[in-house]
C-alpha cells in the first residue's frame, strides 16, 4: 500500500532547519552517562550533512536530536532491551547448549522486553500528562490568588 507524502519539499527543508545547534546537541551528549568515545561518535553523526535538491540539510543533527528525544520519552523500552540483551549474553555463556539457547531465546527476550517497557512507558505517559495538566491548573490558580 502506497501512502501519499503529506509534506512538501519546502516543509521538510524548513523542518530540518529547525534542528538543534551543534552546541545544543553537544551539551545534551555531554550529559549522557556514556564513554568519551561514544560521545565523540555521536557528535560525528551530528556533523553529517546531505545535499538534496541543491540544498544542504543537517541530517545528522536532526537524527541525533530525534534519537535523544525518543530515549527520553521511552526510557522503559530502552531498559527492557538492555535487560533482554544482558540475559541473552548470560544464557550464551552456559557451557555446551548456551549459545544455541541464546540464539533461540534472544528474539523472545527482546520481544518481552520491548513489550513490557512499552506498556510501562504508555502508562507513565498518561500519568505525566495528567500531572502536567494539574500543574497548569495550579499555576493559573496561583496567578489569581
Amino acid at each position: 500500500m502506497n501512502r501519499a507524502v503529506t509534506h512538501s519539499f519546502s516543509e521538510v527543508l524548513a523542518d530540518f532547519e529547525k534542528a538543534p545547534t551543534l552546541r545544543g546537541l553537544q551539551e545534551k551528549v555531554d550529559r549522557l552517562p556514556i564513554s568519551a568515545d561514544a560521545k565523540s561518535i555521536l557528535m560525528d553523526v551530528a556533523k553529517v550533512t546531505l545535499a538534496v535538491g541543491g540544498k544542504v540539510i543537517v541530517f545528522g543533527r536532526k537524527i541525533l536530536a530525534f534519537a535523544i528525544e525518543l530515549a527520553g520519552k521511552f526510557q522503559n523500552v530502552i531498559f527492557g532491551i538492555i535487560i533482554a540483551l544482558v540475559l541473552s549474553t548470560v544464557i550464551a555463556t552456559f557451557p555446551i547448549l548456551g549459545p544455541a539457547f541464546s540464539a533461540l531465546l534472544t528474539p523472545l527476550l527482546l520481544t518481552v522486553g520491548v513489550t513490557m517497557g512499552s506498556l510501562s512507558d504508555f502508562k507513565n505517559m498518561s500519568v505525566q500528562q495528567e500531572l502536567d495538566f494539574l500543574k497548569q491548573r495550579m499555576s493559573i490558580l496561583a496567578a489569581h490568588a
